[in-house]
């Protein structure tokens, strides 16, 4: 057999676990209802929940996209080993403690739910919904990208480009319609497993192409591009600026209120299951950059003069060139795993927006659960045709499709903060988070696309106008937009209308009594 041989027969075997996985009786509840197809009413236990949250954090940018961050800026990436324990571990025990309390206490299902119960609903439930959709679309685009052209080339083209987009899509949706949340959990449970295993035995791997020395790497490196081994990097990108806000509120703290976020937390057996991941996700999340940093390197000893998007496929290349068939097919299901364990979670939790905040919100609201499940199921179709499509245009700026999800989610944040923190009688009101999250969104935007060309068709480049100041580049577009989004929210507050009284008394209630109880 030919070396590809073996990469497809290990990722159809990988397929066939997934499914297997992802479908069993294990993955099936016992009633049809919402509340226990798009989130687990029962909840979830600690390392089943723990998993799935931490699988469900590693996106094509873990693999291979680190990888070619090393590669492109050197150490600089490191800073997100930090920020991966630090960011998580406030957020999570903090805030997904309390986002927990809440769904248990009143069965939120989405996040919607969650914020439109304090602010009040209406049309304010479609926008939350529909700006959070708008905003998982590039993650979700970017999340099969780099798992694509990463099965294409593991097998040498035998399985193009397009072919990888519909083998993920299909997986997705048949566990996905098939058990919600439940398969999305146990799949990601079994991906972050996998994952785990592929990036560390390929970090090994390199090592024993340059004979198993660290040093050896290091100082080849040292030696050919040592600014990959300083701040800010080669391309200048890693400044004091950047460091404290991109891998903050760019990765991680964004990552931990994704909408896939929400349905985890809702869907923990309770409080103190939420805090323990708290305290300790973050530790897988970072032992999973330190080999990427190995294996950036290598890609790099061996392919010193790749640019540009060609840098983001260095792995690619290595395995392609290098690297055993058998031991190819291993890394291309771990480089599957990274996207799908990301693609289902967002599937499930933005078919849940679309079903419950959108088409029972302002379409058909008096309907059976079940009807709205299998409204919600060819919302999943929906959802995965457009991500395959939208992929088919093989983006190669997956970093910049991550940071304008970042962008766009990060915005939430203060609303997210004045439902689940009681300020005593400081108030943020429906207007205000509204005016907060458009004027951040577009200032967080400018900083991101400022002064980018994109095509729009074979002969016809648009360019983006950078209309803010060169020095704002150095921050992290995320964190651009929320200094401008808290103090606008907070201004308009003072002049619009406050949220229900009853609402804010019942829902910080419950906060007082479980977390008044617990100190």
């Amino acid at each position: 057999m030919e070396s590809w041989h073996y990469t497809i027969i290990i990722v159809v075997l990988y397929s066939l676990l997934i499914l297997w996985v992802g479908t069993g009786r294990w993955t099936k509840a016992n009633r049809v209802a919402m509340d226990d197809y798009f989130k687990v009413g029962s909840g979830f236990g600690f390392i089943v929940l723990y998993l799935g949250i931490a699988g469900g954090f590693h996106t094509a940018f873990a693999i291979p996209g680190s990888m070619g961050f090393y590669y492109s800026h050197g150490v600089a990436f490191a800073a997100n080993i930090l920020w991966t324990v630090l960011t998580p571990l406030g957020v999570i025990y903090f805030i997904g403690s309390r986002i927990t309390c809440l769904g248990k206490k009143f069965n939120y299902i989405t996040p919607a739910d969650l914020i439109v119960d304090y602010f009040g609903d209406g049309k304010f439930r479609a926008f939350i919904a529909i700006y959070i959709l708008a905003a998982c679309i590039p993650l979700m685009t970017a999340n099969v990208t780099g798992p694509a052209i990463l099965l294409s080339s593991g097998t040498e083209g035998h399985i193009p480009y397009w072919g990888a987009l519909a083998i993920m899509g299909v997986m997705v949706i048949v566990y996905v319609t098939s058990s919600g949340i439940r398969g999305v959990t146990w799949t990601t449970v079994a991906q972050a497993i996998w994952m785990f295993v592929a990036v560390w035995a390929a970090a090994i791997w390199c090592l024993t192409l340059i004979d198993g020395d660290l040093m050896t790497l290091f100082n080849t490196i040292k030696d050919t591009e040592p600014e990959l081994l300083t701040l800010p990097g080669p391309q200048g990108r890693a400044t004091a600026e950047w460091w404290l806000t991109w891998p903050v509120f760019g990765i991680a703290l964004y990552w931990a209120i994704l909408p896939r976020g929400f349905m985890f937390f809702y869907s923990a057996k309770d409080v103190a299951t939420t805090r323990r991941i708290g305290l300790t996700v973050g530790f897988y999340l970072m032992a999973m950059y330190l080999p990427a940093m190995v294996i950036g390197f290598t890609a790099f000893y061996f392919f010193p003069t790749l640019e540009g998007a060609a840098g983001d496929n260095s792995f690619p290349l290595l395995l392609a060139t290098y690297a055993p068939a058998w031991f190819a097919g291993i890394i291309v299901a771990g480089g599957l795993a990274a996207g799908m364990s990301s693609m289902d979670a967002d599937t499930n939790a933005n078919a849940a927006m679309l079903t419950k905040d959108v088409y029972k919100g302002f379409i058909k609201k008096n309907e059976s659960d079940r009807h709205y499940l299998s409204v919600g199921r060819i919302f999943v179709v929906f959802l995965v045709a457009l991500t395959v499509l939208a992929a088919g245009y093989r983006w190669s700026l997956v970093v910049l499709m991550i940071g304008v999800t970042a962008a766009m989610i990060v915005q939430l944040l203060p609303a997210v903060i004045a439902v689940t923190i009681p300020m005593g009688k400081f108030r943020l009101t429906k207007m205000g988070i509204t005016t907060g999250i458009i004027a951040g969104l577009i200032v967080s935007l400018m900083a991101l696309l400022g002064g980018k060309a994109f095509p729009l068709g074979g002969f016809v480049e648009i360019t983006v106008p950078n209309l803010l100041p060169a020095s704002w580049t150095r921050f992290d577009a995320s964190f651009l937009g929320l200094a401008f989004n808290i103090p606008l929210a907070i201004i308009v507050s003072q002049f619009t209308k406050a949220p229900d009284a009853e609402a804010v008394a019942r829902i910080h209630g419950a906060l007082d009594e479980e977390f008044g109880r617990r100190s």
